[in-house]
């Protein structure tokens, strides 16, 4: 049965956990390591542990059972992929950070609340916090198992903390609540823009839509805002899903080979050809080349 360690990082530290997100590392200082038992807990955690980031709480220094009511303005939950290690290799801009882990993202909750969480997480996070973001571990995965109660709508998709099938409905329920959260990051209030053809729509009229198919991405590409983008149910999301349209290395809408399918297939790619897709970055670009190489044939 996997451990669950939690790890705190404070308000200041936002760029570093996406740094560390990004590179599939996260790391400490040595001296932080160097107290109250934080290096022998650190070394416990072996690849498939489950670990949850908790980022930008309220004061923690409250009394024990403070925080069981408090929210996190951001959770990102991750699974351990090489154990405790020293590496000098510069990847945060601020500081080596040499004990580090390996790490895998599975889902990036947003604001989460102690009622969702659990109030053994938010204890442990709490701790994190007052002990320079050292990570509290707690055994096997009854916080994970809390988790996906927590935030299940679904009744059916609740496991048990000791549940063999746990780490599958883990994937499947934080999956479902990524996507609402990536939904709410990527549109406006009421309204919002297609990336394609530039229409503003109400929000009710729009998708966001995953650039690359999730069956062809490693977990950590699944959960991020850079394989996403929104496309208008007018015509563009399917357009663009079913390939009649993919965009260039410079970000620009070009006709797919079955563009020519029907005359009105064709007057529809024609009308948002040649346009710059809204949103297109150095980070985007290799998603929309993966939908590319799918669409070619």
């Amino acid at each position: 049965m996997p451990n669950t360690a939690h790890i705190y990082v404070p308000t200041l530290a936002s760029e570093q956990l996406d740094t560390g997100l990004c590179h599939g590392r996260w790391g400490w200082r040595s001296s932080a390591l160097e107290r109250g038992g934080a290096l022998q807990a650190a070394q416990t955690l072996e690849p498939g542990d489950y670990l949850v980031f908790g980022h930008r709480g309220p004061n923690s220094r409250v009394k024990p059972g403070g925080w069981s009511d408090a929210t996190l303005q951001r959770v990102v939950v991750a699974q351990l992929t090489a154990a405790l290690f020293t590496e000098q290799t510069p990847i945060w801009h601020d500081d080596t950070y040499p004990e580090r882990i390996g790490l895998r993202l599975i889902a990036d909750l947003g604001e989460l609340s102690g009622p969702d969480l659990g109030s053994r997480a938010m204890e442990s996070l709490r701790l994190s916090a007052n002990k320079r973001g050292v990570p509290v571990v707690t055994p096997g995965a009854e916080v994970m198992g809390h988790l996906v109660v927590g935030i299940s709508a679904d009744s059916a998709d609740r496991a048990e903390p000791g549940d063999g099938a746990l780490s599958y409905v883990l994937r499947g329920v934080l999956s479902r609540r990524n996507a609402s959260v990536l939904r709410k990051r990527m549109l406006g209030d009421s309204t919002s823009t297609c990336a394609f053809c530039g229409r503003t729509l109400p929000n009710s009229l729009l998708s966001v839509i995953h650039i690359t198919p999730l069956h062809s991405l490693s977990t950590e590409d699944q959960a991020g805002v850079d394989n996403c983008t929104v496309a208008c149910n007018l015509g563009c999301e399917q357009l663009f899903r079913r390939g009649y349209v993919t965009v260039d290395a410079e970000g620009i809408v070009t006709a797919g080979p079955s563009s020519r399918e029907t005359p009105d297939v064709h007057q529809a790619v024609g009308a948002i050809s040649g346009r710059l897709v809204a949103g297109f970055t150095a980070r985007s670009a290799p998603f929309f080349a993966s939908h590319r190489d799918l669409n070619t044939f």
